[in-house]
Order: structure tokens, then sequence, then C-alpha cells
């Protein structure tokens, strides 16, 4: 009779063990690391999981809800035990930016939109729509900017052939409208030159000919 009632308690005793472990296996806490401007939607989506099985969490589902936040440059999951989720997000580094109605998205180096900031980023991107044109849009800015000692402030896209280009120099007074193309010319090369070594006051030049440059001085 003694051995059968050991039977019978022992599957008891393992139930009770499992019942008293049971907390230390489910997640009690998300924990969100490395930015402080993730959307509450982002955040409010891993809340959700405090309460599951530790054993069943799907760690690459995380870093799919947590990396779907467009400003997301890295994400990393990992779990601090007992129950701690702990989701690290790196935002982006804005390179550039678009107005969006009132407001302003960042603009990643790729070209594709990386969330929304305060307030805008130079240079701004206007009337570029894919990603692969705000990536050229990104060139033309910083070949702009290596050649001529300027720093644009916005690219605009007039046409697919024809950009224009605020640039400022040293100066706050000191701007200049220029139109481009996507590959650059002859006479863009003779304009940077001009502007940057005889620190000449230009403020309209059309670039877009090899063979020709046009443009305005400041008066």
């Amino acid at each position: 009779m003694r051995r059968s009632r050991r039977r019978f308690m022992l599957p008891e005793l393992a139930m009770v063990g499992v019942l008293l472990v049971l907390p230390m296996w489910s997640v009690r806490s998300v924990e969100v690391r490395g930015s402080d401007v993730v959307p509450e939607s982002v955040t409010t989506s891993l809340d959700g999981l405090v309460g599951h099985m530790v054993p069943l969490l799907d760690l690459d589902w995380l870093h799919e809800v947590a990396a779907a936040w467009p400003a997301a440059s890295d994400v990393r999951v990992h779990l601090e035990l007992p129950g701690k989720v702990v989701v690290e997000i790196y935002p982006e580094t804005p390179r550039g930016s678009v107005a969006v109605g009132t407001g302003w998205h960042a603009v990643a180096a790729d070209g594709r939109l990386a969330g929304v900031v305060d307030g805008p980023h130079a240079p701004e991107l206007v009337g570029f729509r894919r990603p692969s044109d705000r990536r050229v849009a990104f060139s033309v800015a910083r070949r702009l900017a290596e050649a001529s000692g300027g720093d644009v402030v916005s690219v605009e896209q007039v046409t697919p052939g024809d950009f224009r280009v605020e640039l400022r120099f040293n100066e706050p007074s000191r701007v200049s409208t220029v139109h481009v193309i996507p590959d650059g010319t002859d006479a863009e090369r003779a304009w940077c030159d001009l502007v940057k070594t005889e620190n000449a006051t230009v403020e309209w030049a059309d670039l877009r000919w090899s063979h020709r440059l046009v443009m305005r001085e400041a008066a």
C-alpha cells in the first residue's frame, strides 16, 4: 500500500513543482533600450508579451516587430532571466529629410524614409518619390558639396534630368541656386572651381550643359 500511495504522489509532486517554477519561465517585463523616440505602437505590441511562456517565444518574430519601425537602423533582441525580454532599437541617422504634410520624415542613406523627425535635416529633398531617386539626390548633393565647398540646403527634382540645388557657403548671406543634371558636366566642374578657389558670389547658375555655363552674380 505504501508503494502504491508513493506512486500516486510522485505525479502530484511533479505538478506542484511545475506550478512553482512556471512563473520563472513566463515573461514578466519587456524593456526597450537604445532609443527614446520609439513609437508607442511598437512598445504596445511588445508589452503584450507579458505573461507568455519564455520557451515559446519566437525571437525572430520579436525582431521583425521591432524592425518594422521605419527609423530602426539596428535591432537586437535577447532574454535576461528570470522573465525579462530586452529589445534594443537603434535609430537610423538621418542623411536628409522630406516634407510630409505639415511634418518631416528623415531619409536614410539608402533613400528609404526613416521615420518622423521634429524638423528638417539638410539636405531637404523635394519631388523625389522613390528611394532610388533619393539616392541619386544624395549623390548629387555630395558631389556638389565636395567640389564647391558649400553646404547643400536642398535638392529638388524639376524633371528627371534637371535638379535644382541650393547651396550655402561660409557667410549666411552667400547662397547659390544651381541647375544640374544627375551625372554632372564640364560647366558644373568649372563653376565649382570658380566658387571654391576664387570665392566668387554666384546667385544663380545653369550647369546642365558641358559647352555652356550661364550664371548670374549677386548684386
